[in-house]
């Protein structure tokens, strides 16, 4: 057991956090209509999400065996570096988006900037969320989505790493 390249608790999380990705990404082709000026903004969010969360997902369905043959990676080598990463990645994410909801109300960044730190808050674009909403709701999917991000960039560090 110990000889997976990412284990089964792991591949779960993959899976959660892509498919967060994916579907968070289905609302900004819904933005489409909302800003027509920024219409191509909003379809570079959707395909960054997609792919992001498709991959993700395609890691956690991968037959870790699959990726030892294919880039020679010794079977007794064990390494929790993706999902680090995807730990880190979401923790920073999450804290991000509360420090976003203390930002000054003076402060008006553009949409395009806020959205890509904080996936999430497309889903809340016709209100202004409560501290609650943030906390539990918008953050920790942000949160999924960075991770998924931070997960993908591990897994593919260590595989070119033990590849070589």
């Amino acid at each position: 057991m110990a000889s997976r390249l990412i284990g089964i608790p792991s591949r779960l999380v993959f899976a959660v956090c892509g498919l967060i990705s994916v579907l968070l990404s289905r609302m900004y082709v819904a933005l489409r209509g909302f800003d027509p000026a920024s219409r191509g903004s909003w379809s570079l969010f959707s395909v960054t999400l997609m792919a992001v969360g498709g991959f993700a997902v395609f890691i956690a369905l991968l037959p870790g065996a699959w990726v030892k043959k294919a880039f020679k990676i010794e079977p007794d080598k064990s390494t929790s570096v993706p999902i680090k990463m995807l730990a880190g990645f979401a923790i920073a994410s999450y804290l991000v988006i509360v420090g976003l909801f203390f930002a000054p109300h003076g402060w008006h960044p553009s949409p395009q900037f806020i959205f890509s730190l904080c996936p999430a808050c497309a889903l809340t674009i016709t209100v202004d969320p409560s501290l609650g909403t943030v906390l539990l709701g918008v953050a920790p999917l942000s949160a999924a989505v960075y991770g998924s991000l931070g997960g993908v960039s591990g897994y593919v560090s260590v595989v070119l790493r033990k590849g070589n």
